[in-house]
């Protein structure tokens, strides 16, 4: 039974360690150790979880030690204050000043409690108790402050990520539910956003409620709905939600909340889909989020991030965008905004606000701004609350979802209209008749049906109609930032345009986003354009530069997985994250590099600004600057794209001289192919086998082979990055230099050592995917995950064989061992106990290779051809006007 029990417990660290330190609290894997003997620390008792502020190596105890953060107890399945709760006390008392921590944390992989090692008084952060884990940097902030005063237990911070309830309390919450959806068959993973939303809304009214003065205690509520029989609990939910859709001003939110009716109670015609016991356990982990009022953060955008699949992140993504660029466009955008003033009061609108990100971050913007300097008073609220904030969104369930993200950021949510704000009719039509000082928006891109509002140019380009409608809705000196698609900014097509918006407003500042800064939803390259509206008056183009700057890291992967690139610069800062902010030590919220650097960075007379990449490579490019007007202008298109003032980078549209030139390259590339030659070279070469060194010879005894490594994934590269020594290089199932994985040092993986190949010749074998395929490897220093074989010679092979030679001669024999489905599987087994070779002697072998090393020469320079065609076929030719 016991080692059943810790079994369950070992399972339960690991996951909470994945699932909720490393996925959503973004602690890099390899600075936390679970479970290790550091003797000369504790002796023989072994901390459950330690998190520092370097990876661990398996040598460097002194140092992984010496920066400790955090270190955690966990029991599994245990009760706050019982035996093994007060065990886990115990030691914590005990282990933490050997380890150099002031204070502990104690878990059961539920509920977690942070504990001062020398009194055992409960840690508060801002008046809150901690009840879950929290990022390096607040483990640092604790540290820091329990280090210069040992008996401190409340801790303060002017940190804006830090409320009531912190975003990674809330996700912790999310991972619990998470466990309890694994056994409900939703129709998708919308369903699942839209019933936890609904359900999270169901506790917040009565908080609303009680803060308003206007809860009434004959009525039924959140509180009144617990019982110890799950049954009742259904049915008090259910009669709940009932009330507030005919009672209360709530029932705007009825969309969201019959989500959650027929979810628990079935529809008169299906059963329910969750069953008691699931409701129960729901309505748990969902009071346990108390208080939930003033939440600081997209409560929609953290749902949607840990339960949209990435095939609804693609279908979704065109109402979402992600927090990290809502939070410093909204920061940026109202950065001036620092003081309540009730006599300049102003309002924000986001014509096409999805689900709100951008209105709840601007929220969140203001309300910190107005704390800090002592100016949210009653007024201010009131201001916030009601007057500032508009949206609108065609989609009426996407209103419905704003409303309740702007409720659950502290209110703002009365101007949410459901409307086409390019051609309204509904009830966004006096919304989008006024002037406003403030608008931000990411709009839809594409084709559409509406004719922009511009004389410049005749397009139903949806980014193009939306700019148009922004401008137009700025009162003159009024700002916006509009997140666009870089065809508004370099298509020829649209000179005209640009040429117009020039006129119209100061475009004071234009950033370049990432490729994958929306990915899976789009690769398309965005930016942010920010833009002050001129007097109608003004005709002539604007004489102030225009300040541009390329986020290359944006906190996220540079790839399609987009996984957290949370490295630390000197454990200050990011290394791969230029626009989150960070905690200092003394809990101060330090501005990220683009906050930082905004309208005043310039690298532009200098040799570049130097980084590492999140490839682990050195990099040097110009990232900024100002860039004077007549520059623009001088262009022949008056094109506004960073990267052409910035950086050489290349173009999606050319004109009739450009095209001609590059055919002219292509041409070039004609002479070096020469067939008739080859044919004749071909001839002269006897390929007829004349001596072997043997026949029919078992692959298996002159062959071996490496398998890959599990679990080397491109967040486990990244998160290696940083670790001393040689690098090898990361070959997966693809068979071109190109598309190497990365470089890596030697390292445990899974706890096991790093599988390496190095100082010989290999034969590199696609496992799945396209399997069977093979890429020969020179001598180097090589690791593969398991997507992949190596094969090479034996040591104690009696022949010669080039593997060159191998891969061509029984390029059959390789394929034939592919299973037929879509994602083939090589099968390496059979191919090792079946396969026999004849083997000619090693001049024979290179004869061959000769001849296939001269086809390989010519295949380069047709691939470079295909290549050349395939980019042009990917810009748009420029067709010029008459005149």
């Amino acid at each position: 039974m016991a080692k059943t029990k810790k079994k369950q417990e070992a399972l339960s660290v690991s996951r909470l360690i994945n699932e909720v330190l490393v996925a959503q609290l973004s602690i890099p894997f390899r600075q936390i150790v679970n479970d290790t003997t550091f003797s000369k620390y504790t002796g023989s008792k072994r901390p459950d979880i330690l998190i520092s502020e370097f990876e661990y190596d398996g040598t460097n105890d002194e140092q992984y030690i010496k920066n400790l953060v955090a270190y955690a107890e966990a029991k599994d399945d245990c009760k706050v204050d019982d035996k093994d709760w007060k065990d886990a006390l115990k030691q914590g008392k005990t282990k933490a000043p050997k380890l150099g921590l002031p204070y502990f944390i104690v878990t059961n992989c539920k509920t977690t409690y942070f504990y001062n090692a020398k009194t055992l008084k409960q840690l508060t952060l801002n008046g809150n108790p901690i009840r879950e884990f929290q990022t390096i940097d607040i483990y640092r902030l604790i540290k820091n402050k329990l280090t210069e005063n040992p008996d401190l237990d409340s801790i303060n911070t002017n940190v804006d990520s830090i409320s009531t309830i912190s975003e990674a309390i809330f996700n912790k919450k999310l991972w619990e539910l998470a466990g309890v959806y694994r056994g409900i068959n939703f129709k998708d993973n919308v369903q699942k956003i839209d019933f936890t939303v609904g359900f999270v809304a169901l506790e917040y009214f009565e908080e609303k409620e009680e803060i308003d003065g206007n809860k009434d205690a004959s009525k039924v509520y959140w509180s009144t709905c617990n019982d110890e029989v799950a049954e009742k609990i259904k049915n008090n939910l259910s009669g709940y939600i009932s009330r507030l859709e005919d009672e209360t001003t709530f029932k705007e939110f009825k969309n969201v909340m019959e989500v959650v009716r027929i979810a628990i109670s079935g529809d008169g015609k299906n059963k329910p889909l969750i069953g008691v016991d699931d409701v129960k356990q729901i309505y748990g982990i969902i009071d346990s989020m108390k208080p939930l009022h003033g939440t600081g953060f997209d409560l929609f955008g953290a749902v949607y991030e840990m339960f949209a699949s990435s095939k609804e992140k693609k279908d979704f993504g065109e109402y979402f965008t992600r927090r990290h660029y809502t939070h410093i466009f909204s920061k940026l955008l109202l950065q001036d905004e620092d003081v309540y003033n009730e006599k300049k009061e102003f309002s924000i609108i986001d014509p096409a606000c999805g689900t709100g990100g951008f209105l709840t971050e601007s929220f969140k913007v203001l309300l910190n701004n107005y704390e800090k300097n002592g100016t949210l008073t009653a007024e201010a609220r009131e201001f916030l609350s009601k007057k500032c904030f508009y949206g609108v969104d065609v989609r009426d369930e996407n209103i419905s979802r704003t409303r309740l993200n702007m409720f659950l950021v502290g209110d703002g949510h009365t101007h949410m209209y459901s409307d086409n704000s390019l051609k309204p009719t509904r009830q966004g039509k006096n919304v989008l008749n006024k002037k406003y000082q403030y608008v931000i928006t990411n709009p839809p891109y594409g084709s559409g049906t509406i004719k922009a509002n511009t004389e410049a140019i005749s397009t139903n380009r949806t980014e193009i109609a939306f700019i148009c409608k922004v401008i137009d809705l700025l009162e003159i000196g009024g700002k916006a930032c509009i997140i666009t698609p870089d065809g508004v900014l370099e298509n020829p097509s649209y000179k005209k345009l640009r040429q117009e918006i020039l006129e119209k407003c100061e475009v004071y500042a234009i950033v370049s986003l990432p490729k994958f800064a929306f990915a899976p939803y789009t690769k398309e390259k965005t930016y942010a354009l920010f833009i002050k509206k001129r007097s109608g008056s003004v005709t002539k183009i604007q004489e102030k530069p225009i300040w541009m700057y390329i986020i290359d890291n944006d906190g996220l992967a540079n790839s399609d997985k987009r996984f957290p690139t949370k490295l630390r610069n000197n454990r200050n800062g990011w290394m791969h994250d230029e626009i989150s902010g960070w905690v200092s030590t003394d809990g101060i919220e330090m501005p990220g590099l683009l906050e930082n650097r905004w309208l005043k960075f310039d690298d532009l007379d200098s040799n570049g600004t130097n980084w590492i990449n999140d490839k682990g490579i050195p990099e040097c490019q110009r990232k900024g600057g100002n860039i004077p007007i007549d520059k623009i202008i001088s262009n022949e298109y008056c094109t506004l794209l960073p990267e052409y003032y910035i950086r050489p980078y290349e173009p999606s549209y050319l004109d009739k001289n450009e095209l001609v030139s590059e055919l002219n390259d292509m041409h070039n590339w004609l002479p070096k192919i020469n067939l008739s030659q080859l044919a004749n070279e071909v001839e002269s070469v006897n390929l007829t086998y004349s001596e072997y060194q043997a026949r029919q010879v078992p692959i298996a005894s002159v062959i071996d082979k490496m398998s890959g490594n599990s679990g080397l994934t491109e967040e486990f590269i990244y998160h290696a990055m940083q670790n001393q020594g040689e690098k090898y290089v990361v070959l997966s199932s693809a068979t071109e230099d190109r598309t190497k994985m990365g470089e890596i040092p030697l390292c445990t993986i899974n706890n096991k050592p790093l599988k390496v190949f190095e100082n010989r010749e290999g034969l590199l074998v696609t496992r799945n995917g396209k399997a069977g395929m093979t890429r020969f490897l020179s001598k180097g220093k090589y690791t593969i995950n398991d997507h992949a074989y190596i094969l090479y010679v034996r040591d104690d092979s009696p022949y010669s064989i080039d593997l060159r030679w191998l891969a061509i001669q029984y390029r059959t024999e390789f394929l034939q061992f592919t299973s037929s489905s879509d994602n083939g599987t090589w099968n390496m087994t059979g191919f090792f106990n079946q396969v026999k070779i004849d083997i000619p002697i090693i001049e024979e072998q290179k004869a061959l290779v000769n001849i296939y090393d001269k086809l390989m020469y010519v295949q380069n320079i047709f691939s470079n051809l295909d290549t050349s065609v395939s980019r042009l076929f990917e810009k748009q030719v420029v067709v010029k006007e008459n005149g």
